[in-house]
């Protein structure tokens, strides 16, 4: 899934950037799955197999949510691209790089 756009390391490094922000967002609504499932279902008395719900809630639930977790940052999120860069472009030294990522 190669992406024609990103020519420059700046590009390339602004994709990182939102690949990181989209993996620590989805971290944040797996722990929050793991809380509702287990510590939100502890005060129930319901059991499946003999064993109580808060426990299949705290272990299976957040293993479902890292699953979809995964095959969506995949498919929505991840850009297969090298970070070696032929381009003449690759100097990063005049500071144009990090002065085009504190205005977006």
């Amino acid at each position: 899934m190669s992406s024609p756009s990103m020519r420059g390391y700046c590009d390339k490094m602004r994709q990182a950037n939102k690949e990181a922000r989209a993996t620590v967002i989805a971290l944040a609504c797996i722990i929050i799955v793991w809380l509702v499932g287990g510590f939100g279902l502890a005060g129930t008395d319901i059991e499946v197999f003999h064993t109580p719900l808060w426990i299949i809630g705290g272990c299976v639930a957040p293993w479902i949510a890292a699953i979809v977790a995964a095959v969506v940052l995949s498919r929505r999120v991840f850009v297969d691209f090298d970070l070696d860069d032929d381009s003449v472009n690759a100097s990063t030294s005049d500071g144009a790089c990090e002065e085009g990522a504190r205005h977006e």
